[in-house]
């Protein structure tokens, strides 16, 4: 008879045969069977954080550099519920994430038993898919069914478009007793993707063709060398111009990389910038005034193309989708001569640079401020430096400048700050090189757990901007005219952040002045042994008077510096 815990020790071989390499785990006891087999198949790949919400963010740190499933596995009751963050990102941003949870026997929930809260289905519509595995492998056909489950919630993890799946697993006790060998019945399941081929004839091909004014638009992407090649051959067609943001990865390659710049200073625009057609790509987008461009643009033909069958019209204008990925269609279309440039692609190269003229005058003379604070980061970051940005203003500020050759990550598929750190701490682990992370203070303290790691990894390099308090709701109309604005809104907060580093044990530098500044950054480039936060803390909730005022700037002196240059 086989061994009740045979599916435990099967799991654990199936997904490291899978291509798995990482495992996160959060200690427990009703998870022992499962940390047991996950360490003897995994070793040093396995690695202990006992904050559950850090854990799952850790993971998917990992999970966005490798680009296949980290397994995160947590002990029953509530600890499963401190994943759901992670796992709702990872669901909407799309990165392959596999949770196991140890759950008690069915027969003991709504027992009042330890540990024990109504764990199927706890990720809700958050997860891809969501499994139980058998609570014994004893028989024939509780072993096959193990299996199958195993090799189809890592296939779905990865499929379409990647994202979180739940294995629920049921433990009764002794949890302790030794867990079985492999059996020589292991089976593995091997998936074959199609090519995917744009036909000659098809609508897109045609519509490309005939086009006189193409806007191509990138979302949130992960490093791609071949995409970007690809986009960057595109870029030279005499029609086409493309808005990408850092967050997708293809800025270098793009016309447009800053739109919430270049698009300010208009709320018309003259026929001769609107394209014919419009091709959307990628995940989330920052940029409001982009949406608000493409969602008044009528008679264009829009196309996304989307991973899965899920229909998304972030512009309110799709009228074609194509369920593909990006590379395998760009790559289909043909590239015009770069000879004379059409008259779109001519207004929208003039736009950037009458922008950045603007841009340029403004910031060279505003003081210490957020605003200056990320100008300088962002002059002074190494050109292919890997960098996390925080949410909120971190993400945006960065948005406004060139950041050259950098890689970005960003959690923006929910677009919360509560595990960016976590995030990046995951990130450096997979990396040898520095991890620039910028975040926001409230970000810092919301997840300082993620330097509670015995881990925590050298190359983690942390940026702290604080202008005390939730500086992105000064720049907000509504928040910042209410009553409850300062008291329950601006998110004051008494966090010496000093301590809190040095109680970590991480290397702490503290500046606020412009000279400060950029005497650190240096200084933060150069060390290389230890993770270590530098701590900008900018006046009077970061100057927010000085970011809108750069706005109205923009919108008011745009089309006259270029004339007078």
């Amino acid at each position: 008879m086989t061994h009740s815990l045979q599916h435990i020790t099967d799991l654990a071989e199936i997904l490291y045969l899978q291509g798995v390499r990482d495992v996160v785990i959060s200690p427990g006891s009703r998870n022992a069977p499962l940390i047991r087999a996950f360490y003897k198949r995994f070793g040093e790949n396995c690695t202990s954080i006992i904050d559950e919400r850090s854990a799952a963010y850790f993971a998917l740190g990992q999970s966005l550099v490798s680009q296949k499933p980290t397994v995160l596995i947590s002990t029953s009751g509530t600890a499963a519920l401190n994943y759901a963050p992670a796992v709702a990102e990872a669901f909407f941003q799309g990165v392959p994430l596999l949770i196991i949870t140890a759950d008690r026997p069915p027969e003991w929930i709504g027992q009042q038993n330890n540990q024990a809260i109504w764990q199927n289905n706890i990720f809700g519509k958050n997860v891809k898919a969501e499994y139980t595995l058998p609570i014994e492998s004893t028989d024939k056909d509780s072993h096959w069914y193990a299996h199958r489950i195993i090799n189809e919630a890592f296939y779905i993890t990865v499929s379409d478009k990647p994202g979180s799946v739940h294995i629920n697993v049921p433990l009764r006790e002794p949890l302790y007793e030794k867990l079985p060998e492999l059996t020589s019945e292991i089976n593995i399941v091997r998936k074959e993707e199609p090519e995917f081929i744009l036909k000659e004839n098809s609508q897109l091909v045609s519509k490309w063709k005939a086009a006189k004014s193409i806007m191509i638009i990138s979302g949130q992407l992960s490093p791609n060398n071949d995409l970007l090649q690809i986009v960057e051959n595109i870029s030279n067609d005499n029609r086409v111009v493309v808005v990408a943001e850092p967050t997708s990865n293809l800025h270098v390659a793009a016309s447009v990389c800053s739109p919430e710049i270049v698009l300010n200073s208009k709320t018309e625009y003259p026929q001769v910038a609107i394209p014919e057609l419009v091709m959307y790509f990628g995940g989330q987008v920052i940029s409001q005034k982009i949406k608000l461009f493409l969602n008044k643009i009528k008679g264009a033909t829009f196309f996304a193309i989307l991973p899965d069958e899920q229909l998304i019209d972030t512009f309110q204008n799709v009228n074609s989708i194509i369920k593909a990925d990006p590379l395998s269609v760009l790559k289909s279309l043909p590239v015009k001569p770069a000879d004379a440039k059409s008259a779109f692609k001519i207004f929208w190269n003039r736009e950037i640079k009458n922008v950045e003229i603007v841009k340029e005058k403004y910031t060279n003379r505003i003081g210490f401020s957020d605003l200056q604070t990320y100008k300088i980061i962002s002059e002074s970051l190494p050109e292919d430096a890997v960098v996390f940005a925080g949410n909120s203003n971190a993400v945006r500020y960065l948005s406004y400048f060139n950041q050259k050759n950098r890689v970005f990550y960003s959690n923006r598929g929910t677009s919360g700050i509560d595990g960016c750190l976590s995030t990046a701490a995951g990130l450096a682990s997979k990396l040898s090189v520095p991890v620039y992370t910028i975040v926001g203070d409230l970000s810092f303290g919301y997840d300082s757990n993620a330097l509670w790691n015995r881990e925590i990894p050298k190359n983690l390099k942390i940026i702290l901007v604080n202008n005390n308090g939730g500086g992105i709701f000064h720049l907000l109309k509504g928040p910042s005219e209410t009553d409850a604005f300062i008291p329950l809104i601006n998110a004051h907060h008494p966090i010496d952040f000093k301590k809190l580093t040095e109680a970590f044990g991480l290397n702490y530098h503290l500046c606020a002045t412009k000279t400060s500044l950029q005497n650190n950054l240096n200084n933060l480039f150069i060390e290389k042994d230890k993770a270590e936060v530098l701590e900008i803390q900018t006046p009077n909730n970061g100057e927010p008077q000085i970011t809108k005022d750069f706005f109205k700037f923009l919108n008011t002196n745009y089309g006259t510096q270029l004339d007078n240059a």
